[in-house]
Formats: C-alpha cells, structure tokens, sequence
C-alpha cells in the first residue's frame, strides 16, 4: 500500500476489529499513533513509517495479505457464519487479519486438518479452482481392506453418481453443477499406510462435493475418518488442533509459484 490511509481502515485492513469497531476504538482513546493518543479516524497514517498500537493487541506490522495454516479439528463447520460451531470461534482475537481472513476451500464437519486461511482472494480462488491442479493429500480410515483392483481403479478415476434427490436442496449451484453431471474423476494417487490396508493417503487434484467420501462409496467402502496433511507444498505437519501459524516465506513462495502468481 501507497501514501497514507485512514486511521479507522487501516485496523480494519490489518484485521483488528470491523471499521465500525474501529471507530469507537478509536473515539474510546484506545489508540496510539507513535505512541499519542489519536481520537479522530478520519487521522491520516502512513502504514511505512508511522507506529500504530491498540490497547489489547501487541503491535502489528502493516501487510497487504495474511496467510495462516490452521488446524481444523472435527465438529467444526468451515465458514465464517454458521449456527453451529465455526472455525473462528477458535482463533485468537488478536491475531493479525483476523476480521478479514476466509479458508481458501473447505472440510466436512466431520473431516479434520490443514486449512489455509488468508485476505489474499486471488490466491484463494486458484487454491479452489480445479484449472490449477493443485494436488491435496489425506488420510483416509477406511471401514475394510482395499483390494487392489480398487486402488487401480481409483488411480484410473471413476465415474461417479449424483448425490440423491433429497441432498440436491442442500447444495449451491456451483456444487450441484459439479456433482448433477456423472463424470469421471481425475486419476488419484493411492498409497497403503498399514497392514490391515484400511489405513490409506490419498493425493487428488480436483474438489469435488464430498469428493473422497463419494470415491470410496462408488466402490462399497465407507470413509471412517479423514483427515487432509497437505494443499500443494503447505503441510500440516507438527500443527496442533486448533493451532494457527502463519506461512512460511518459503510456503508462501512455492505455493504462488505452483499458482502462476510468482
């Protein structure tokens, strides 16, 4: 960013509060623009030089984009809204770009793991779109041993069915457009993680609507439990449940170079 910015925007851009909170902030005294008390937020700043502290919050370097990978544990909806219990309630309330930050694709409530959360919606909107390719690993716990037959099946891609009549309302048009056609999917990658060959990571390149469950459920198996360790080059990792850290210079860099946006 170029030149100054208002006072009430910029912590709204950095993810402090929403610009209607930053205002009363603001009016409230509870602002510091090195180290003065600022009341009005139409004051100018700017964002390279100037030193902004806000009571509560430590203070936070002005970027243009925030990117986080985040644990998601199960009996989490991935949204930013919901009735039932959302990923952001679990996040700190002062992390930096929190009041700006969405997940860059989703999981099922059930389904836990890696997410990446940013402010960045071109960078999110090529993670999602099936043109980039960018391939997603899981762990799968499957409810009886996979055959080989079925691993070169899945590997080939299989054509799957559409979702029953009573599931079609649940979906947005997008989803029902990916999933009201049959259509093959794109090769997977299998890999048998133990003996008992129920225990399976699997790479895909496309996101479809509940697309590992339907994989697995073309061919008789129900998933038991699913778990994604990695979006292109960001990995899981030693990442706890509810655990958010911010990309790594090098994450961040070969994710936009897998991207086009390097």
């Amino acid at each position: 960013m170029q030149g100054t910015i208002r006072l009430d925007k910029y912590l709204t851009h950095i993810g402090v509060s929403s610009r209607r909170e930053a205002v009363k902030l603001i009016k409230a005294g509870k602002v510091k623009v090195n180290s003065k008390n600022v009341f009005d937020p139409a004051f100018k700043i700017n964002p390279e030089k100037d030193v902004v502290e806000v009571e509560g919050f430590q203070k936070i370097p002005f970027q243009e984009n925030f990117y986080y990978k985040f644990y998601k544990p199960k009996g989490y909806i991935t949204s930013t809204k919901d009735k039932e219990p959302t990923i952001f309630e679990l996040l700190p309330k002062a992390l930096p770009g929190l009041k700006r930050l969405f997940p860059a694709g989703r999981l099922d409530k059930d389904a836990e793991g890696l997410l990446i959360l940013t402010t960045d919606g071109e960078l999110a909107h090529r993670i999602m779109h099936p043109k980039w390719k960018l391939e997603k690993r899981y762990e799968v716990l499957l409810d009886k041993p996979i055959t080989d037959e079925d691993i070169k099946r899945l590997e080939e891609g299989i054509e799957l069915s559409s979702p029953c009549h009573a599931e079609l309302p649940l979906l947005s048009p997008r989803a029902k457009r990916g999933v009201l056609h049959k259509e093959k999917t794109l090769p997977a990658r299998i890999k048998v993680l133990a003996e008992d060959r129920k225990f399976l990571e699997v790479a895909v390149i496309e996101g479809r609507y509940h697309l590992i469950k339907r994989m697995f459920g073309k061919l008789g198996y129900q998933v038991l439990s699913l778990k994604r360790i990695a979006i292109g080059p960001v990995c899981l990792g030693e990442l706890k449940p509810a655990e958010a850290l911010p990309l790594s210079q090098e994450e961040l860099e070969s994710l936009k170079t897998l991207l086009g946006l390097k």
